[in-house]
């Protein structure tokens, strides 16, 4: 007889794990199938940075969730901790939003009149406190309330958690077929066997369209390249995570600096390249000149699942009972793992959900 699971989760990224934790907390059976190693895609890729405030300057339904699953990880945290033994290393270091230009300081002034958890800092007082940034910087948007975790101790720390509630997890387990088995129940179809599941969560990243396409093909996932690389540098005096378009410097607790991140849309090689990380170095002297002294640790690239407007795929299919999608998430998916994973809970249990996220990252969007 095929195993029978309250819930199938495809995917065992931070959105697939975060999801299954949420629904297992719950009391819901719960299986996630991975084609290869949990957390092991763009979720390990990931700096880990929780910057609500540098993915939008809009205050909007992302902005709102973004900052409502910020909110969450300290309880996250501290029950991941008791329940799996391993910490997270959640900190809350803050960030720099940089101004390079003149122009760049009047606009990054002006939103910090606006909104009430950040401020804007001088040059003098920006180079006082991380005094190897440039030093021709006009200044910089301050956010105490970013933080960081590391991705790969997150992931980890998920699913054991999720092993402790008795969820399965299916390792090297990729799905190539979904059926209809009934009307109650859906057919999962693997090389290593087959399963049942009464409900269905697709949170496979990147490779979501790869089944999405079968049930919703106006909601297109696609691959958005990123390079990262992290650094070692003696004496470094670098305490906040710092941020100017494109690039970002994250102090780790391990005395690395990770440095990121490329975008290149449409590009399914998963491989560091010459031109994106020496892209990345010459922003990063730009920002911290003293980094050209640093030794090189590593280089490593992830695909991040993009959607039609940079926002994720999060809601349940009105063509298909049971079919819940958590996908698209570009790359905030390390930011956004723990609200989406309680809005797909909340979906599950017929639980009241604000109308803003529903409208906001409803599947058929693309439609409207």
């Amino acid at each position: 007889m095929k195993p029978l699971y309250d819930a199938g989760i495809i995917g065992g990224g931070v959105i697939g794990l975060s999801t299954a934790y949420y629904l297992s907390k719950s009391g819901l059976r719960v299986a996630v199938f991975e084609s290869g190693k949990t957390g092991s895609g763009s979720s390990r890729a990931a700096a880990g940075m929780l910057g609500a405030h540098t993915e939008t300057e809009e205050n909007d339904a992302f902005f709102n969730f973004a900052k409502e699953s910020q909110a969450l990880y300290p309880e996250l945290a501290q029950d991941l901790l008791l329940e799996s033994g391993i910490d997270i290393q959640l900190q809350y270091n803050g960030m720099y939003k940089l101004a390079m230009t003149a122009e760049e300081a009047m606009s990054l002034k002006k939103r910090a009149e606006l909104e009430p958890d950040v401020e804007w800092h001088s040059k003098e007082y920006v180079l006082k406190n991380e005094p190897d940034l440039n030093a021709t910087i006009h200044g910089a948007l301050r956010i105490d309330k970013d933080g960081q975790v590391s991705p790969v101790l997150l992931c980890e720390a998920l699913k054991q958690a999720i092993l402790q509630m008795n969820g399965k997890i299916y390792e090297n387990t990729p799905v190539y077929k979904i059926n209809r088995f009934n009307i109650s129940n859906y057919e999962i179809k693997t090389a290593q066997g087959d399963y049942l599941c009464e409900s269905l969560v697709l949170a496979n990243g990147a490779w979501s369209s790869c089944i999405l396409d079968d049930f919703a093909r106006n909601a297109a996932v696609h691959p958005v390249k990123g390079e990262c690389l992290s650094v070692s540098l003696q004496g470094s005096k670098l305490s906040s995570t710092v941020f100017h378009e494109s690039c970002y410097l994250v102090p780790k607790l391990d005395g690395k600096i990770v440095i990121g991140a490329t975008m290149e849309n449409g590009n399914w090689n998963q491989e560091p390249t010459i031109k994106g990380i020496s892209a990345l170095m010459e922003k990063a002297k730009k920002i911290m000149p003293v980094i050209e002294h640093a030794h090189f640790h590593k280089a490593w690239a992830g695909l991040r699942p993009g959607s039609i407007d940079g926002k994720p795929y999060i809601g349940r299919l009105s063509s298909m009972p049971n079919l819940f999608v958590a996908a698209g998430h570009y790359r905030n998916g390390i930011l956004l793992a723990p609200r989406t994973g309680v809005m797909i809970r909340d979906l599950f249990l017929n639980r009241t959900i604000d109308s803003e996220f529903i409208h906001a990252f409803q599947i058929n969007r693309s439609e409207r």
